[in-house]
């Protein structure tokens, strides 16, 4: 069977065609997202926690960057999420009292948000995620 023009242009259409996304990656960027969401629902409902309006609106930002750089394929994405934990672990530990700085430097809405970020994490170091990465990149290029 001969093949016609527009089969091969379907074949090469699809060998150019990027990876699908992986669920991991969709929901650690839907983890994130949630996670800014929540920090502005919370400055919403709770103002009188927030301690910096400047930080919260960065972080909300922050965090809603990171979610579209995940949907867009961006690897960077994980360790900048294992650079603010390592960040924030730094500080708690220059508080004095390791606990009591963990304890004093989160409250409910905070840690509602870390567990959602640091889950975003696990799912973003998955092997299949990082395959994916590394193909959009490579597609980049």
């Amino acid at each position: 069977m001969k093949r016609t023009g527009s089969d091969a242009a379907q074949r090469e259409g699809a060998a150019a065609a990027p990876p699908r996304r992986p669920a991991a990656v969709s929901a650690a960027a839907g983890l994130l997202l949630g996670a800014a969401v929540a920090l502005l629902a919370g400055w919403i409902i709770w103002p009188e926690q927030v301690s910096s309006n400047g930080a919260r609106v960065f972080f909300i930002m922050l965090w809603v960057l990171f979610a579209h750089a995940c949907m867009r394929g961006f690897g960077w994405v994980r360790f900048a999420i294992a650079t603010i934990f390592g960040a924030s672990l730094w500080g708690a530990w220059n508080s004095g009292a390791f606990a009591n700085g963990l304890a004093t430097q989160i409250n409910a809405q905070d840690a509602v948000c870390r567990a959602m970020q640091a889950a975003a994490f696990v799912l973003l170091c998955l092997p299949v995620a990082g395959r994916w990465f590394a193909a959009a990149a490579a597609r980049r290029e």
